[in-house]
């Protein structure tokens, strides 16, 4: 489920980007410094050995020596290492080693799993430091942007509203992240998906609200114990709606919340924590436990190439084990399941997409990558069902479309992520129309 802005690699299972450092920060560090050493000096089949089997299986030393030529391209050669930074994410020790090349800075960040290998390659362009180009179907001239602040109490985030030019009030759009601690654009690797729906909607006159998740501005902070779903996602999303519905410039009967992956789950939960919502969008929603979702996406990780080793399969083997655990409630108040601590596992079901959905009175949109390998038609399917006598649920399937609703073809493939890109264009129109067909003084309508 989680979505990241890095280029390179990312994992599936790092649902819960947040923690306190470790004792043995020292040693996390040299190793991947150690590692990092090895992927600059081209000893690619070192770096494959250090690593987990899922790691292993996604980054083999050919795709290994490919992300680290594209990386290369795009920044140049490395530099030295700024500084580096240490914290806990569930069972994983992430390591980021902030770094200057000779076109830019980057974080490379180095996930460790409870055995001691690598188990994640990220690399994040230093947000303040990458150039984004827009694409083609956004008109900078249309709109402008004003700095403001989500406060859910005592947590303030930062936020950009994006506002059209021209007389409001105009129809507004809270984003809702992912998985995984995320900034206001939801950076994943070289793309900004966020962004490109903010100001691809604001391109044709809807506002759009975007602001740093609290386990990316406070991850030091919450330590993983005691994350929820309330207080990582639902949260902050209900005041930034809220937010919205005090402004006059935006109109009070036409505040939509717009979910992405996880935040897309979570969406029918916010709609019903406040009323006031006029409808949601739900761009890759989850709708079976995470769990579940997540066993599912393993099985198709090592399984991508076509071979599945001994020691894949005894790591699939476990990954199911744990995942019928979760199922039959064996989920205990210490420890974790899936590399995420049990507790936030039990506390995730208590977003109850299908229930919430199935009693939410406003108008929902959901939507749907047809080449999505995290969120497949097993969702879909069952999103149809539950809502198939739902008035004012629309639902959309886009083909050529993956997770991050970029455009591709033939089956999606983790390295298709480390590929640069945008939302694609026939989101932001559908987006676009939908709400303006169900925006302020509009009836509900079935489509």
């Amino acid at each position: 489920m989680r979505t990241s802005r890095q280029v390179g690699w990312f994992l599936a299972l790092s649902l819960v980007g947040c923690g306190v450092a470790r004792a043995d920060d020292a040693a996390a560090i040299a190793q991947a410094r150690d590692y990092f050493a090895k992927l600059r000096a081209g000893e690619y089949a070192a770096c494959v050995e250090a690593s987990s089997a899922m790691m292993r299986d996604a980054l083999p030393a050919e795709k290994l020596a490919a992300v680290w030529g594209q990386i290369t391209t795009a920044y140049g050669d490395y530099e030295a290492e700024r500084s580096a930074e240490v914290t806990a994410a569930g069972a994983f020790t992430v390591v980021d080693l902030n770094s200057r090349f000779a076109k830019g800075n980057l974080r490379v960040r180095v996930s460790i799993d409870a055995e001691g290998k690598i188990g994640g390659l990220f690399f994040t362009p230093m947000a303040a430091e990458v150039a984004y180009q827009p694409p083609s179907y956004v008109d900078e001239k249309s709109f402008r942007e004003e700095p403001v602040t989500v406060d859910a109490g005592g947590w303030p985030l930062p936020a950009t509203l994006t506002l059209p030019r021209g007389d409001g009030p105009f129809p507004g759009v809270v984003l809702v992240h992912g998985s995984g601690p995320h900034d206001q654009d939801e950076s994943i690797q070289l793309t900004k998906p966020f962004r490109d729906i903010a100001w691809g909607l604001a391109s044709r006159g809807i506002a759009v609200l975007r602001y740093e998740k609290r386990t990316h501005k406070y991850g030091e902070r919450m330590k993983p114990a005691d994350v929820t779903a309330q207080n990582e996602v639902t949260d902050d999303a209900v005041e930034a709606a809220r937010m919205l519905l005090r402004r006059p410039d935006i109109a009070s009967n036409g505040v939509f919340v717009f979910g992405h992956s996880l935040g897309a789950t979570a969406a029918p939960y916010i709609g019903h924590e406040e009323p006031r919502i006029a409808g949601l969008i739900m761009m890759g929603a989850a709708a079976r436990p995470i769990y579940d979702v997540v066993e599912d996406q393993v099985a198709y990780l090592v399984n991508v190439d076509g071979d599945v080793t001994a020691e894949e399969q005894k790591d699939l083997d476990e990954v199911r084990r744990q995942a019928a655990k979760l199922r039959a409630g064996d989920v205990g108040t210490n420890g974790t399941l899936l590399g995420v601590p049990a507790v936030y596992w039990k506390n995730l079901n208590t977003l109850a997409p299908l229930e919430n959905a199935r009693s939410y009175p406003h108008p929902m949109l959901l939507i749907f990558g047809g080449r999505d390998y995290q969120i497949t038609s097993k969702e879909s399917d069952l999103w149809r069902k539950t809502l198939d006598n739902h008035k004012n649920a629309t639902i959309r399937i886009l083909p050529a479309l993956d997770h991050l609703m970029h455009a591709g073809e033939g089956p999606s493939k983790p390295d298709d992520y480390a590929q640069p890109g945008y939302v694609d264009e026939q989101v932001i129109k559908l987006v676009a129309d939908w709400i303006k067909a169900h925006g302020p003084g509009k009836p509900a309508q079935k489509k």
